[in-house]
């Protein structure tokens, strides 16, 4: 073997020593799979609640009988007002209520089947209140067009510009004028009888002396004994020798009061130092206003600049002038216009909201008790027609009498 041979496996034999000094290499053992975790389940966001729809209010109205022309001007306004609202939530459905109770509560049903969630109407407080059981069984509330504060409750209102916030306002004017002696002429019938409670709950609750200077005449017939043993008691201008009364009210309208202010003036009793005032009955017939026997007399009304404003708008749509109390169905829709606002419909903080609701002829708010009241002016009869003494106020609330108290009535 030569030496090259010999050296070449050495090197062999080297090697082979040297791979086996290497330790052996060490390895961590594989961990055994894991199951797959599941993925979180995909969580679909709900759709949003499809919208309730607008707020059905039924509409009843008299589109037949003794009182449909009025009937026809309280839909034509309610139209009116819905129109002038074109974001109001509200869909109005009419219905005819005839003209008794019992048609009246027939239409109330068929509104209520056909889906209304208010009601409003009907026009007279007999109607009204045999609306109203039917309406209660179902939860809904009635806007009626009634002034007969006797049938009003949480969920029956009174639309109508009632004798009592009329007799209240004259009286609150009066008293701020200084005129003390104050009398009252009222009708033996229901709005009489309603204006003698109102003069006495009002002038008995400030303590007045006047609450028993009050006189009665027959709703019909001849009224000059009444009118007279009434000035034998409590005096009319002075001229008998009596001390006399700065003012009378006379809380009637049309002939009856026509005959009553000429009555007065047989007897002496001088307008220029025995004031004559009135009620909103009075603006209702045009030979009132023409009435020289009651020039310088005073009523409580709504602002006559706003009935203008209505009437000519009423006009120009439908070619006719509306009926006084057509302006109820305006209002009434303006009302429920804010009720469909909020939830749950109907919304009664919004119905009843004390700031009031603007109405066709002025501010009106709801109160709880199922009473409206309105904004009303102090107008006085001169030559030329009303003249505007004192404005209705801009806003209900800002004419309460008492802060914080929201029954007050302007």
């Amino acid at each position: 073997m030569t030496s090259r041979a010999r050296r070449l496996d050495l090197l062999i034999v080297l090697l082979l020593l040297l791979a086996g000094c290497v330790p052996a290499k060490q390895t961590t053992p594989t961990a055994p799979p894991q199951p797959a975790r599941p993925a979180p389940p995909v969580v679909q966001p709900l759709p949003p609640p499809a919208p309730p729809g607008p707020l059905v209010a039924g509409l009843l109205l008299p589109l037949s009988g003794k009182d449909a022309a009025l009937g026809r001007d309280l839909l034509d306004a309610a139209q009116l007002a819905l129109f002038d609202r074109p974001n109001a939530d509200l869909v109005l459905l009419p219905r005819d209520a005839g003209s008794t109770p019992e048609a009246a509560r027939g239409a109330a049903r068929e509104a209520l089947e056909a889906g209304a969630e208010l009601l409003l109407g009907p026009l007279l407080s007999g109607a009204a209140a045999a609306v109203a059981p039917v309406a209660r069984e179902r939860g809904r509330v009635v806007l009626s067009f009634s002034n007969d504060a006797s049938i009003a409750s949480g969920d029956l209102f009174v639309l109508g510009w009632r004798p009592e916030e009329q007799v209240e306002r004259i009286l609150r004017h009066a008293l701020d004028q200084g005129w003390r002696r104050l009398g009252l002429l009222a009708p033996a019938d229901g709005y009489g009888r309603r204006a003698v409670e109102a003069w006495q709950r009002f002038l008995g609750g400030l303590g007045e002396p006047a609450v028993d200077a009050v006189g009665t005449y027959p709703a019909s017939g001849d009224a000059t004994a009444a009118v007279r043993a009434f000035l034998d008691r409590h005096g009319g201008g002075g001229s008998n020798g009596a001390p006399g009364l700065d003012a009378i009210l006379i809380a009637d309208g049309g002939v009856r009061l026509r005959q009553i202010a000429a009555l007065l003036a047989f007897y002496d009793v001088d307008p220029a130092v025995t004031r004559l005032l009135g009620t909103r009955l009075w603006v209702d017939d045009p030979g009132v206003l023409r009435d020289p026997a009651l020039r310088g007399a005073r009523i409580a009304a709504p602002d006559p600049t706003a009935e203008a404003a209505f009437r000519r708008r009423f006009a120009a749509i439908y070619g006719r002038e509306p009926l006084p109390l057509a302006a109820l169905g305006h209002d009434a829709v303006v009302a429920a216009a804010a009720a469909s606002a909020g939830s749950p419909r109907p919304d009664l903080a919004a119905l009843l909201d004390p700031r009031g609701h603007d109405g066709a002829v002025g501010p009106f708010r709801l109160r709880p008790d199922g009473l409206a009241e309105h904004a009303l002016a102090i107008l006085e009869l001169g030559d030329s027609g009303l003249r505007l003494v004192e404005p209705a106020p801009l806003r209900l609330a800002l004419a309460l009498r008492r802060a914080g108290d929201v029954s007050a009535t302007p």
